[in-house]
């Protein structure tokens, strides 16, 4: 039995790497629980109280700390992110979102740059998913199981331009099931380093083995992995800062896609120096315009950027 404080604590523990530890310099936010009973093993207890299971545990705990007991009129000190595991937070920390279309079936956001769409921990509060909840809440009642809610695909943190949400559940699950069909156009911006007169449809085929922190590996073996195709086409030459603006239609859709393969030509994307871009103040890639197909009738969802000509 357990008995939930009034206020949440700010204590000193913190687990990189998941490991339990005191520090006072970099405290997270907790939720202390008054045990009337004593416990023989933290992991037995919030399996039966949290009904977490054995996968939620390991994101957040060591395997030392769900192996305690604690004594009875002992306190234990739970991480809001676990006790809310799974809700968005309302507090919204980022640039004002414009809606720029809204009807019964869907909501279309015009994302800003250095942006997340959604957050993977509760007290991520730098997401669009936190500005519908501090604005729109009864929006997120779409897939509450995953921290995607309903919106229809992800962009980039660095990328801006239109992102969609779906309203309802039925038609969520049908487009998000559906979407390599029911997605006719996925056309991009980007403005890409040099003079770059490439026109016309690349197929390449990236590595299926994702590393965080490091580059999708595009080649033209076909035994690399998943293929990825694009168009491009150029729009303006821009000699003074010696970039191209280009319009990319998106057949695929993998993971930093247009990144990697504008740079595996041989043009990466200004601002990203990851794929071996120069600096520049934001990554110069934008969502344009979606065009999507729903019980017959065609939706056209466009985003202009803003900031394409202040490099």
């Amino acid at each position: 039995m357990l008995i939930k404080s009034l206020a949440y604590a700010r204590l000193s523990f913190f687990f990189p790497s998941k490991i339990f530890t005191g520090n006072m310099a970099d405290p997270i936010n907790t939720v202390d629980y008054s045990l009337l009973e004593p416990i023989s093993s933290v992991e037995e207890f919030l399996k039966s109280n949290f009904h977490s299971s054995g996968a939620k545990l390991k994101k957040y705990f060591d395997k030392s700390f769900l192996n305690r007991s604690f004594a009875a009129r002992t306190t234990l000190s739970l991480p809001l992110n676990f006790v809310n595991d799974g809700e968005i937070n309302p507090e919204y920390d980022g640039p004002l979102i414009s809606i720029v279309y809204e009807d019964e079936n869907f909501l279309v956001m015009e994302k800003p740059a250095n942006l997340f769409v959604h957050p993977l921990v509760y007290d991520e509060k730098n997401n669009c998913l936190s500005f519908l909840r501090a604005t729109k809440p009864e929006y997120l009642k779409i897939n509450k199981a995953q921290y995607d809610r309903g919106l229809l695909y992800r962009l980039d943190y660095e990328t801006s331009g239109v992102l969609i949400y779906i309203k309802n559940e039925v038609d969520y699950q049908y487009l998000r099931s559906h979407f390599k069909m029911i997605a006719k156009k996925k056309t991009y911006l980007c403005l890409v380093e040099g003079e770059c007169n490439l026109s016309g449809s690349f197929t390449h085929y990236f590595s299926s083995k994702e590393t965080k922190g490091k580059r999708i590996i595009v080649s033209s073996d076909k035994n690399l992995g998943d293929s990825g195709e694009l168009s491009v086409l150029p729009k303006h030459y821009d000699s003074k800062n010696n970039c191209t603006l280009m319009e990319v239609n998106l057949v695929s859709g993998l993971r930093h896609q247009i990144r990697a393969q504008m740079a595996y030509l041989g043009y990466p994307l200004r601002g990203d120096q990851f794929y071996g871009g120069k600096t520049a103040h934001r990554l110069y890639l934008h969502a344009l315009n979606y065009q999507l197909e729903l019980r017959g009738e065609t939706f056209s969802f466009e985003s202009k950027p803003h900031d394409f000509n202040g490099l």
